[in-house]
Formats: structure tokens, C-alpha cells, sequence
């Protein structure tokens, strides 16, 4: 819930138009690439990333149109739908990720050098309960 929160007011005005894309198609294009996921089946990308199909349809549709991914069945299951991340989208999605570090390092200047080092500490501590119950779960 804290990174939820902190990603939440880090990027609250961050400006997507600088990404020639909508929100919700950048976000699909970051999520794939972040995953290391260069092709998915939709219903796998709506059940991990919170996005609803109609909305996940609907940002796929600004890509595939952009050539960032392909969408595609096969004969194994005709009812799923695939996407796959181009090398375009891939760069692209790299493009925009560097944008918003630099947007998220920006407002981060703020902080002192002290309150930098304590909010590092609190996501490692996040990632590391992250990873044990992750095991956990195993």
C-alpha cells in the first residue's frame, strides 16, 4: 500500500502526452516490457496488471494501430489473444520509462540526502518481505 501510494503522488502529474501515447497504452507497453514479456496472452495481462479488458482492448488497439505490438491468436486456442512487444515497442517503452525516471528523479530532489537514503532503505525492506513471501507462497 505505501508504494502504491508513493508511485501514486511520484508520478500524479506526470505528463503522458510527452509520450505520444494514452496513459493506458503506455502503460501496457511499460508493463510488457518491465515483465519481460515479450509476447503475452491478453487475459494474462489484464489478470496482472488491474487493467479491465475493455480498457486493455481498447490501449491495445492505439498500439497495434502505432506498431509498437501485434496482436494474434493461434490454432492451438483460437479464443486466446496474444499480443507481442515489435522492437519498436520495446524501444519505445524504454524511451518512456527513461522519461518518467527522469520526471520521478526530478521531484525527488526535494528530499535531503538523509531523506533520500531512508525512503531507498524502506523499498528495499518492501522488496525483501516481497521476495520472503513470494517464496512463501512456493
Amino acid at each position: 500500500m505505501a508504494y502504491s501510494t508513493f508511485s501514486k503522488i511520484a508520478f500524479k502529474s506526470f505528463d503522458y502526452s510527452r509520450t505520444k501515447l494514452p496513459k493506458t497504452s503506455a502503460s501496457v507497453l511499460i508493463f510488457m516490457e518491465r515483465h519481460s514479456q515479450t509476447c503475452a496472452q491478453m487475459s494474462e495481462i489484464e489478470n496482472k496488471s488491474g487493467f479491465i479488458k475493455s480498457t486493455l482492448t481498447a490501449a491495445t488497439d492505439v498500439l497495434v494501430k502505432a506498431g509498437y505490438v501485434k496482436r494474434f491468436r493461434t490454432d492451438k486456442d483460437r479464443r486466446a489473444v496474444f499480443i507481442e512487444l515489435t522492437e519498436r515497442g520495446r524501444e519505445k517503452a524504454l524511451e518512456i520509462e527513461k522519461a518518467m525516471r527522469n520526471y520521478v528523479n526530478e521531484k525527488l530532489s526535494v528530499l535531503s540526502d538523509e531523506q533520500f537514503e531512508k525512503l531507498l532503505g524502506a523499498f528495499s525492506t518492501i522488496k525483501e518481505t516481497v521476495d520472503i513471501l513470494q517464496n512463501f507462497e512456493k
